[in-house]
This record gives structure tokens, sequence and C-alpha cells, in this order.
């Protein structure tokens, strides 16, 4: 592949997916500190606060990164492309890792000049791990419903069942520290995504 056919599908894929990742992503972190607060927290209530609250813009970063192909005839338009699908998704996947990490950084030193006391790359690391987590799940589910919004719902699901403690500590890496569970699951459905997650239509 020509590097301007490759950073002309990176354009085109940041100017379709822009309005239904970051933008959601930047309107959830405004809405935070009124929500929960994040002025002068000490450690745990930070990575109380990275947790419960930031980490939810993974649902919005990844879930909705097929949706264009949930609609039959476009799927079947780009099933017949020479890149596959396996690959767009994966550079769909790259780019909102990158965003969410410009998101994360941000808004941690944006608590960090409100005085909020933790260390700043460890926890923001970690709060990429969350996202990512909700993220991923919602990405993959919305595949196998074939629909977007299943994809939310599934994502929030899993999100509190997070919360709830239903699915132990090692689900929550800010606090907890990043487990081998959570690697392990981010790694296989993060190849499950890339090698399945498409629509299936018979």
């Amino acid at each position: 592949m020509k590097a301007e056919n490759f950073f002309t599908i990176i354009a085109a894929n940041i100017r379709m997916h822009y309005k239904y990742t970051l933008l959601p992503g930047i309107a959830l972190l405004f809405v935070i500190p009124f929500v929960y607060g994040t002025a002068n927290l000490d450690c745990l209530q930070s990575a109380d606060c990275l947790e419960r609250m930031t980490a939810l813009i993974g649902i919005s970063m990844f879930t909705p990164l097929i949706r264009q192909e949930h609609s039959r005839g476009l799927y079947e338009t780009i099933a017949f492309r020479q890149v596959s699908l396996g690959f767009i998704v994966l550079l769909r996947i790259v780019l909102s890792v990158i965003g969410s990490i410009l998101l994360i950084l941000v808004f941690a030193l944006y608590m960090r000049f409100c005085g909020c006391s933790f260390p700043l790359f460890p926890y923001a690391f970690r709060t990429l791990a969350a996202s990512m987590a909700l993220g991923f799940t919602g990405l993959l589910l919305s595949s196998i419903v074939r629909n977007t919004i299943g994809g939310y719902l599934c994502a929030f699901c899993f999100y509190f069942m997070v919360q709830t403690g239903k699915l132990g500590g090692g689900f929550r890496p800010v606090t907890n520290g990043i487990q081998f569970a959570l690697v392990l699951f981010l790694v296989c459905v993060g190849l499950a995504i890339v090698c399945f997650g498409k629509p299936t239509y018979c």
C-alpha cells in the first residue's frame, strides 16, 4: 500500500468517526467536574474519579467504530475493497487509542491543576486500560448483535457489573493496578474484534 493511500484511509476514517467518538468523549469530560467534583482529591479519590467517570470515554471512543458496517449494503461494498475490513477495524482501534490517551492525559492534567494528588502517568495508563475494557466490550458485542445501540447497552451493563464488584477487582485497574486477568481480557477481545468483529449476513 502506498503511503499516500494509507494517509488517505486514515483521514477518511477520522472524518467518518470523530463525531461519534471524540466529540462525545470531550463532552463527557466537560460534565465530570459538575457530577463528581475534581478539586483537591487525594490519591484514592482521584483513582475513583478516573475509574468511575473518566474511563467511560472508552464506551464512546470504541463502541461505534463499525457502525457504518451494520448497514448490509455498505458492508457488502466494503467487503470487496482491496483493504480488508480487519485492517480497517485495527486502524480505527489504534486511532481511538491515541485519541483516548490524549483525552485522558488532558483531563488528568486538569485534575492535577485543580489540586488533586496522584501519580500522573501511572494513573493515566491505568485509566486507559479501564476505558479500553469498556470500549472493547461494547465494540465486540455491537458486532455480535449488529447494532451500535446494543453495543452501548452491553458496555454499560459491563460497567455496572465492574462497579458493583461482580467481576472482582481485576477490572478496576486504577484502584488495584493492572492485573493479568485484565491484560488477557484485552488481548483476547482485541483479537476477536480484529479477526471476527464484523457483521455476518446470511
